[in-house]
Protein backbone atom coordinates (compact mmCIF):
# COMPACT_ATOMS: atom_id res chain seq x y z
CA UNK A 1 0.00 0.00 0.00
CA UNK A 2 2.87 2.37 0.76
CA UNK A 3 4.01 1.77 -2.83
CA UNK A 4 0.59 2.76 -4.20
CA UNK A 5 -0.76 -0.78 -4.78
CA UNK A 6 -4.24 -0.14 -3.42
CA UNK A 7 -5.68 -3.16 -5.23
CA UNK A 8 -4.00 -5.51 -2.73
CA UNK A 9 -6.19 -7.07 -0.06
CA UNK A 10 -5.28 -8.96 3.15
CA UNK A 11 -6.95 -12.34 3.53
CA UNK A 12 -7.17 -13.91 7.03
CA UNK A 13 -9.61 -16.58 8.19
CA UNK A 14 -8.54 -16.78 11.83
CA UNK A 15 -11.73 -15.06 13.05
CA UNK A 16 -9.82 -13.24 15.78
CA UNK A 17 -8.54 -9.73 16.44
CA UNK A 18 -6.00 -9.97 13.57
CA UNK A 19 -8.77 -10.92 11.16
CA UNK A 20 -10.79 -7.88 12.26
CA UNK A 21 -7.73 -5.70 11.80
CA UNK A 22 -7.24 -7.14 8.29
CA UNK A 23 -10.86 -6.35 7.39
CA UNK A 24 -10.43 -2.80 8.66
CA UNK A 25 -7.25 -2.41 6.61
CA UNK A 26 -9.03 -3.71 3.50
CA UNK A 27 -11.87 -1.20 3.96
CA UNK A 28 -9.39 1.63 4.41
CA UNK A 29 -7.46 0.54 1.32
CA UNK A 30 -10.68 0.41 -0.74
CA UNK A 31 -11.47 3.99 0.32
CA UNK A 32 -7.95 5.11 -0.60
CA UNK A 33 -8.35 3.43 -3.99
CA UNK A 34 -11.68 5.19 -4.64
CA UNK A 35 -10.23 8.57 -3.61
CA UNK A 36 -7.17 8.08 -5.81
CA UNK A 37 -9.28 7.10 -8.84
CA UNK A 38 -11.55 10.11 -8.27
CA UNK A 39 -8.59 12.48 -8.05
CA UNK A 40 -7.05 10.96 -11.19
CA UNK A 41 -10.28 11.56 -13.11
CA UNK A 42 -10.50 15.12 -11.81
CA UNK A 43 -6.89 15.85 -12.79
CA UNK A 44 -7.51 14.47 -16.29
CA UNK A 45 -10.66 16.60 -16.68
CA UNK A 46 -8.94 19.74 -15.41
CA UNK A 47 -6.01 19.09 -17.75
CA UNK A 48 -8.39 18.81 -20.70
CA UNK A 49 -10.02 22.10 -19.71
CA UNK A 50 -6.67 23.88 -19.44
CA UNK A 51 -5.52 22.56 -22.82
CA UNK A 52 -8.86 23.51 -24.38
CA UNK A 53 -8.69 27.03 -22.90
CA UNK A 54 -5.16 27.51 -24.23
CA UNK A 55 -6.24 26.32 -27.67
CA UNK A 56 -9.14 28.76 -27.70
CA UNK A 57 -6.92 31.62 -26.54
CA UNK A 58 -4.41 30.90 -29.33
CA UNK A 59 -7.10 30.77 -31.97
CA UNK A 60 -8.65 33.95 -30.61
CA UNK A 61 -5.33 35.79 -30.91
CA UNK A 62 -4.89 34.57 -34.49
CA UNK A 63 -8.51 35.29 -35.40
CA UNK A 64 -8.30 38.91 -34.25
CA UNK A 65 -5.43 39.62 -36.65
CA UNK A 66 -6.67 37.62 -39.61
CA UNK A 67 -10.29 38.78 -39.48
CA UNK A 68 -9.38 42.47 -39.51
CA UNK A 69 -7.07 41.97 -42.49
CA UNK A 70 -9.54 40.12 -44.73
CA UNK A 71 -12.85 41.72 -43.71
CA UNK A 72 -12.37 44.94 -45.67
CA UNK A 73 -11.30 43.24 -48.96
CA UNK A 74 -14.31 40.92 -48.72
CA UNK A 75 -16.65 43.88 -48.29
CA UNK A 76 -15.08 45.56 -51.32
CA UNK A 77 -15.53 42.41 -53.42
CA UNK A 78 -19.20 42.17 -52.48
CA UNK A 79 -19.93 45.85 -53.15
CA UNK A 80 -18.03 45.86 -56.45
CA UNK A 81 -19.93 42.77 -57.61
CA UNK A 82 -23.22 44.46 -56.69
CA UNK A 83 -22.28 47.62 -58.57
CA UNK A 84 -21.05 45.61 -61.56
CA UNK A 85 -24.34 43.71 -61.70
CA UNK A 86 -26.35 46.89 -62.28
CA UNK A 87 -23.81 48.34 -64.74
CA UNK A 88 -23.64 45.19 -66.84
CA UNK A 89 -27.43 44.96 -66.89
CA UNK A 90 -27.56 48.44 -68.45
CA UNK A 91 -24.89 47.56 -71.01
CA UNK A 92 -26.51 44.30 -72.05
CA UNK A 93 -29.86 45.99 -72.54
CA UNK A 94 -28.16 48.18 -75.16
CA UNK A 95 -26.69 45.18 -77.02
CA UNK A 96 -29.36 43.53 -79.20
CA UNK A 97 -27.30 40.38 -79.67
CA UNK A 98 -27.29 39.65 -75.96
CA UNK A 99 -30.10 37.26 -75.22
CA UNK A 100 -32.08 36.99 -72.02
CA UNK A 101 -30.38 33.69 -71.16
CA UNK A 102 -26.92 35.28 -71.40
CA UNK A 103 -27.97 38.18 -69.20
CA UNK A 104 -29.36 35.79 -66.59
CA UNK A 105 -26.16 33.72 -66.54
CA UNK A 106 -24.07 36.84 -65.93
CA UNK A 107 -26.42 37.99 -63.17
CA UNK A 108 -26.25 34.58 -61.49
CA UNK A 109 -22.45 34.61 -61.46
CA UNK A 110 -22.32 38.12 -60.01
CA UNK A 111 -24.87 37.21 -57.33
CA UNK A 112 -22.84 34.13 -56.50
CA UNK A 113 -19.77 36.34 -55.99
CA UNK A 114 -21.77 38.61 -53.69
CA UNK A 115 -23.28 35.76 -51.69
CA UNK A 116 -19.97 33.98 -51.17
CA UNK A 117 -18.21 37.22 -50.24
CA UNK A 118 -20.87 38.03 -47.65
CA UNK A 119 -20.69 34.44 -46.36
CA UNK A 120 -16.94 34.78 -45.87
CA UNK A 121 -17.51 38.16 -44.22
CA UNK A 122 -19.90 36.42 -41.82
CA UNK A 123 -17.19 33.91 -40.96
CA UNK A 124 -14.67 36.66 -40.21
CA UNK A 125 -17.23 38.43 -38.03
CA UNK A 126 -17.67 35.16 -36.17
CA UNK A 127 -13.91 35.04 -35.68
CA UNK A 128 -13.96 38.56 -34.28
CA UNK A 129 -16.79 37.61 -31.92
CA UNK A 130 -14.72 34.63 -30.83
CA UNK A 131 -11.63 36.70 -30.07
CA UNK A 132 -13.36 39.80 -28.69
CA UNK A 133 -13.68 40.10 -24.92
CA UNK A 134 -16.52 42.61 -25.36
CA UNK A 135 -18.23 44.57 -22.60
CA UNK A 136 -17.31 42.89 -19.34
CA UNK A 137 -20.09 44.70 -17.45
CA UNK A 138 -22.43 42.24 -15.81
CA UNK A 139 -25.75 42.87 -14.16
CA UNK A 140 -28.12 40.83 -12.05
CA UNK A 141 -30.32 39.17 -14.67
CA UNK A 142 -33.40 36.97 -14.43
CA UNK A 143 -32.30 33.88 -16.33
CA UNK A 144 -35.87 32.69 -16.77
CA UNK A 145 -36.79 35.81 -18.76
CA UNK A 146 -33.54 35.69 -20.73
CA UNK A 147 -33.99 32.06 -21.82
CA UNK A 148 -37.68 32.58 -22.63
CA UNK A 149 -36.81 35.59 -24.79
CA UNK A 150 -34.39 33.54 -26.89
CA UNK A 151 -36.93 30.72 -27.23
CA UNK A 152 -39.58 33.19 -28.46
CA UNK A 153 -37.13 34.51 -31.05
CA UNK A 154 -36.20 31.04 -32.34
CA UNK A 155 -39.87 30.00 -32.48
CA UNK A 156 -40.41 32.43 -35.37
CA UNK A 157 -37.72 30.81 -37.55
CA UNK A 158 -39.29 28.68 -40.27
CA UNK A 159 -36.30 26.32 -40.26
CA UNK A 160 -37.40 24.85 -36.93
CA UNK A 161 -41.18 24.85 -37.34
CA UNK A 162 -41.37 21.04 -37.33
CA UNK A 163 -39.32 20.74 -34.12
CA UNK A 164 -40.36 21.43 -30.55
CA UNK A 165 -38.88 23.24 -27.53
CA UNK A 166 -40.15 22.46 -24.03
CA UNK A 167 -39.01 24.86 -21.30
CA UNK A 168 -39.28 24.05 -17.59
CA UNK A 169 -38.15 27.32 -15.96
CA UNK A 170 -38.82 26.62 -12.29
CA UNK A 171 -38.54 29.61 -9.93
CA UNK A 172 -36.95 32.90 -10.89
CA UNK A 173 -33.16 32.63 -10.82
CA UNK A 174 -30.90 35.69 -10.81
CA UNK A 175 -27.24 35.59 -11.86
CA UNK A 176 -24.64 38.31 -12.57
CA UNK A 177 -24.15 38.03 -16.35
CA UNK A 178 -23.58 40.01 -19.50
CA UNK A 179 -27.06 39.49 -20.94
CA UNK A 180 -26.03 39.89 -24.60
CA UNK A 181 -23.26 37.31 -24.28
CA UNK A 182 -25.43 34.87 -22.36
CA UNK A 183 -28.19 35.23 -24.97
CA UNK A 184 -25.63 34.16 -27.53
CA UNK A 185 -24.78 31.11 -25.39
CA UNK A 186 -28.44 30.12 -25.08
CA UNK A 187 -29.08 30.74 -28.79
CA UNK A 188 -26.06 28.65 -29.81
CA UNK A 189 -27.10 25.73 -27.62
CA UNK A 190 -30.75 25.89 -28.72
CA UNK A 191 -29.90 25.93 -32.44
CA UNK A 192 -27.27 23.25 -31.88
CA UNK A 193 -29.90 21.02 -30.24
CA UNK A 194 -32.56 21.73 -32.87
CA UNK A 195 -30.12 21.04 -35.71
CA UNK A 196 -29.52 17.57 -34.28
CA UNK A 197 -33.25 16.72 -34.29
CA UNK A 198 -35.30 14.92 -36.88
CA UNK A 199 -38.75 16.36 -37.70
CA UNK A 200 -40.96 16.00 -34.63
CA UNK A 201 -37.97 15.90 -32.27
CA UNK A 202 -37.95 17.67 -28.91
CA UNK A 203 -35.43 19.87 -27.12
CA UNK A 204 -36.01 20.15 -23.35
CA UNK A 205 -34.60 23.15 -21.48
CA UNK A 206 -34.45 23.14 -17.68
CA UNK A 207 -33.45 25.99 -15.39
CA UNK A 208 -32.70 25.35 -11.72
CA UNK A 209 -30.24 26.01 -8.90
CA UNK A 210 -27.82 23.46 -7.54
CA UNK A 211 -25.27 23.95 -4.75
CA UNK A 212 -25.19 27.72 -5.01
CA UNK A 213 -25.06 27.83 -8.80
CA UNK A 214 -27.51 28.25 -11.65
CA UNK A 215 -27.88 25.37 -14.09
CA UNK A 216 -29.34 25.61 -17.60
CA UNK A 217 -29.66 22.16 -19.17
CA UNK A 218 -30.40 21.52 -22.86
CA UNK A 219 -31.46 17.91 -23.54
CA UNK A 220 -32.46 16.67 -27.00
CA UNK A 221 -33.55 13.32 -28.43
CA UNK A 222 -31.59 13.88 -31.61
CA UNK A 223 -28.71 12.24 -33.43
CA UNK A 224 -26.40 11.98 -30.40
CA UNK A 225 -22.61 11.98 -30.53
CA UNK A 226 -19.73 9.56 -30.64
CA UNK A 227 -16.84 9.72 -28.17
CA UNK A 228 -14.68 11.19 -30.94
CA UNK A 229 -17.17 14.04 -31.53
CA UNK A 230 -17.39 14.72 -27.78
CA UNK A 231 -13.60 14.93 -27.63
CA UNK A 232 -13.39 17.69 -30.26
CA UNK A 233 -16.77 19.37 -29.75
CA UNK A 234 -15.53 22.72 -28.41
CA UNK A 235 -12.58 23.05 -30.79
CA UNK A 236 -12.81 25.98 -33.22
CA UNK A 237 -14.05 25.08 -36.75
CA UNK A 238 -15.26 21.65 -35.65
CA UNK A 239 -18.87 21.11 -36.73
CA UNK A 240 -21.23 18.13 -36.60
CA UNK A 241 -24.25 19.67 -38.33
CA UNK A 242 -26.11 17.26 -40.56
CA UNK A 243 -26.35 19.80 -43.36
CA UNK A 244 -22.58 20.35 -43.37
CA UNK A 245 -23.03 24.11 -42.94
CA UNK A 246 -21.83 26.40 -40.21
CA UNK A 247 -18.39 27.69 -39.33
CA UNK A 248 -17.80 25.45 -36.32
CA UNK A 249 -17.27 28.49 -34.08
CA UNK A 250 -20.60 28.53 -32.22
CA UNK A 251 -19.72 26.07 -29.46
CA UNK A 252 -16.19 27.46 -29.15
CA UNK A 253 -17.61 30.93 -28.57
CA UNK A 254 -20.13 29.44 -26.14
CA UNK A 255 -17.38 27.73 -24.16
CA UNK A 256 -15.34 30.96 -23.95
CA UNK A 257 -18.28 33.09 -22.79
CA UNK A 258 -19.27 30.60 -20.09
CA UNK A 259 -15.65 30.36 -18.89
CA UNK A 260 -15.37 34.17 -18.81
CA UNK A 261 -18.42 34.23 -16.52
CA UNK A 262 -16.71 31.89 -14.05
CA UNK A 263 -18.92 28.97 -15.06
CA UNK A 264 -18.45 25.74 -16.94
CA UNK A 265 -20.27 23.67 -19.53
CA UNK A 266 -20.63 19.89 -19.45
CA UNK A 267 -21.83 17.70 -22.30
CA UNK A 268 -22.97 14.08 -22.35
CA UNK A 269 -24.30 11.65 -24.94
CA UNK A 270 -24.89 7.92 -24.72
CA UNK A 271 -23.92 7.56 -28.36
CA UNK A 272 -25.24 8.03 -31.90
CA UNK A 273 -29.02 8.15 -32.06
CA UNK A 274 -29.38 8.55 -28.28
CA UNK A 275 -29.57 12.32 -27.94
CA UNK A 276 -27.32 14.78 -26.11
CA UNK A 277 -27.31 16.93 -22.98
CA UNK A 278 -25.48 20.24 -22.50
CA UNK A 279 -25.47 21.74 -19.00
CA UNK A 280 -24.27 25.32 -18.38
CA UNK A 281 -23.39 26.17 -14.77
CA UNK A 282 -23.08 29.81 -13.69
CA UNK A 283 -22.46 31.53 -10.33
CA UNK A 284 -25.53 33.05 -8.65
CA UNK A 285 -25.82 36.50 -7.11
CA UNK A 286 -25.13 36.68 -3.39
CA UNK A 287 -28.83 37.28 -2.64
CA UNK A 288 -29.85 34.30 -4.76
CA UNK A 289 -27.33 32.07 -2.95
CA UNK A 290 -28.66 33.20 0.43
CA UNK A 291 -32.24 32.51 -0.70
CA UNK A 292 -31.29 29.02 -1.89
CA UNK A 293 -29.50 28.34 1.40
CA UNK A 294 -32.54 29.38 3.42
CA UNK A 295 -34.80 27.25 1.22
CA UNK A 296 -32.58 24.17 1.71
CA UNK A 297 -32.36 24.78 5.45
CA UNK A 298 -36.16 24.94 5.69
Amino acid sequence: MAGGEFGYRISLETHDEMSELADAMNEMTARFEAIRDGLDREVQERTKQVVRSEQLASVGFLAAGVAHEINNPLASIALCAESLESRIAELLEAVPAAGAADREVIRNYLRMIQNEAFRCKGITEGLLDFSRMGDVTRHSTDLRELVQGVIDMVAHLGTYQDKHIEFAPGDGIVAPVNSQELKQVVLNLITNGLDSLSPGGVLNIELQTNRGQAEIAFTDNGCGMTDEVLKHLFEPFFTRRRCGQGTGLGLSITYRIVADHGGHIDVHSDGPGKGSRFCVTLPLTEKQREREHRYQAA
